[in-house]
């Protein structure tokens, strides 16, 4: 019979700096990545305003533009820059205080309303849209071309064409507006 073995202690292991370095540079990589996605990956959220039958609403999309929307209507609020703003169903009017360019973007399905103005307003029709300019210019970008509407000028469109283009009256733009 064999008399039982002592307990060997365990060896440990002798220092590497190749283990340390394996083990720095996986961590420092995962860091990096990490911090790399948390810079990159600022994903663009929208808020929704609506209003119901009856109901009016001005919101600030931006400490330059407030928003009026008229009752029954839906618009989405995206905090990108520049800011854009995709009109649901109803009217809004636009408010835009700075003197930039290029401060504002609205969409009607595939048609783009860029405002290069200060005031105008924005209606959803069943077949497209119009918008309507109090002061300053916009421009609508769509599939077949870019309008430019000035002020007191008027603009029916569908999805790819330009359908009405007229002058207007100042009370006009957005007269649900008036009427408080």
């Amino acid at each position: 019979m064999s008399s039982p073995r002592p307990p060997t202690a365990t060896t440990a292991r002798p220092f590497s700096w190749r283990r340390i370095l394996l083990h720095g540079s996986i961590t420092t990589m995962a860091l990096g990545l990490g911090l790399m996605s948390w810079y990159i990956s600022k994903p663009v959220t929208a808020r929704l305003h609506e209003t119901t039958a009856g109901q009016r609403l001005t919101i600030k999309a931006t400490p330059d533009i407030s928003i009026s929307l008229d009752t029954d209507s839906a618009i989405t609020v995206a905090n990108s820059q520049p800011p854009w703003v995709e009109l649901l169903r109803g009217n809004a009017y636009f408010d835009v205080t700075s003197n930039d360019t290029d401060k504002l973007e609205v969409r009607i399905g595939a048609v783009r309303i860029k405002d290069i103005g200060t005031r105008f307003s924005v209606r959803m029709q069943p077949d497209g849209g119009s918008v309507a300019v109090a002061d300053g210019q916009v421009e609508i970008h769509m599939a077949t071309g870019t309008y430019l509407v000035g002020a007191r000028e008027r603009a029916d469109f569908d999805s790819t064409r330009v359908t009405e283009h007229r002058i207007i009256a100042e009370a006009d733009v957005a007269p649900w507006r008036l009427a408080r």
